[in-house]
């Protein structure tokens, strides 16, 4: 079973997906939607908001956050440099950073194509549990997490044989290249879920209201080209465009509601206005705005529309 705690939480939280402005890469558009609210759509093909925008402090959910007291924290896997993170997020209101320097001996995973490996989901998840329980308790905490250990490129030889997960069954046409990335990917995939589920037990266990967001920042090419999203029929034959290649998991869990809610399809940015609706929290007039525009449209970015309803357009 891939993704059990992820199975689990739809009976117990609100899932949906959230659709991505990127696919196969920029993880920064992704984030600058969520933490700001800001679509993509605004700014010009190509630019970078981490590298061409965020250059001065401008409107987020941490930055609102910290005016209503809370302190605010990063932390990535990855190191601190890459999409101009170090310079970008003290401007959107994030007060430290931890990044791949800042871990001890960390756990590592997927040596064959990152030499030394990636840290891992585990070691992520743990250091989230570390740094709540060291924080100012006389303040509530945001904290703004980004994985890396399921990053591409992939094959199978990324993981022993014995943590690999194994494929079943397969299209005849799919190609062994595919079907080795596939492993990768998916054991990627299971141990992500298994992060989640180690999180959702945790903070289960906390008296202090908590709420986890979890999601996808895009999809990636696995394997030739578009071929396992074809040959397995999720996406059309040379329908490389398809929106389905940028709705990606989310969740939203809270340790004090057991409600389960679909959300459908919703645009990243709406990822927080969404959240603080959902639990009742003191909204910034600006998410107000978005909350009332998704009764014409869940998320409009990069070109394409999707309505009330879920349907995709590009008007």
């Amino acid at each position: 079973e891939i993704t059990p705690t992820l199975d689990y939480l739809k009976e117990r939280a609100a899932v949906g997906r959230s659709y991505s402005p990127s696919f196969g890469g920029g993880t920064c558009d992704v984030e600058f939607e969520a933490l700001t609210g800001y679509s993509m759509e605004h700014l010009p093909a190509g630019s970078k908001p981490y590298q061409q925008h965020v250059t001065h402090t401008m409107f987020s959910l941490p930055n609102y956050l910290k005016e209503q007291g809370y302190s605010t924290l990063a932390i990535h896997g990855y190191y601190r440099k890459y999409w101009n993170r170090d310079k970008a997020y003290p401007h959107l209101g994030i007060d430290r950073f931890i990044s791949a320097e800042n871990f001890m001996n960390p756990e590592r995973k997927r040596s064959f194509y990152w030499r030394g490996g990636l840290i891992s989901d585990a070691e992520v998840g743990g250091k989230i549990i570390e740094e709540f329980e060291r924080r100012d308790k006389s303040k509530p905490s945001f904290f703004h997490v980004v994985t890396m250990q399921n990053h591409s490129s992939y094959s199978e030889k990324n993981y022993p044989s014995e943590e690999l997960v194994g494929i079943l069954e397969a299209p005849e046409s799919l190609s062994a290249e595919t079907i080795s990335q596939l492993r990768d990917f998916a054991t990627g995939i299971h141990q992500a879920d298994a992060m989640l589920g180690n999180l959702v037990e945790y903070f289960s266990q906390v008296e202090e209201p908590t709420i986890l967001v979890f999601w996808g920042d895009h999809y990636n090419t696995v394997g030739k080209g578009y071929e396992l999203y074809e040959k397995t029929g999720y996406i059309e034959k040379g329908n490389t465009k398809s929106p389905m290649l940028h709705g990606t998991p989310l969740v939203i869990w809270s340790n004090y509601s057991d409600q389960a809610v679909d959300l459908g399809t919703i645009g990243a940015y709406n990822i927080s206005p969404v959240m603080m609706d959902l639990y009742g929290l003191e909204k910034p007039l600006f998410f107000d705005f978005l909350l009332k525009e998704m009764s014409f449209y869940r998320a409009r970015t990069r070109g394409v529309t999707i309505g009330p309803d879920g349907s995709y357009s590009e008007e």
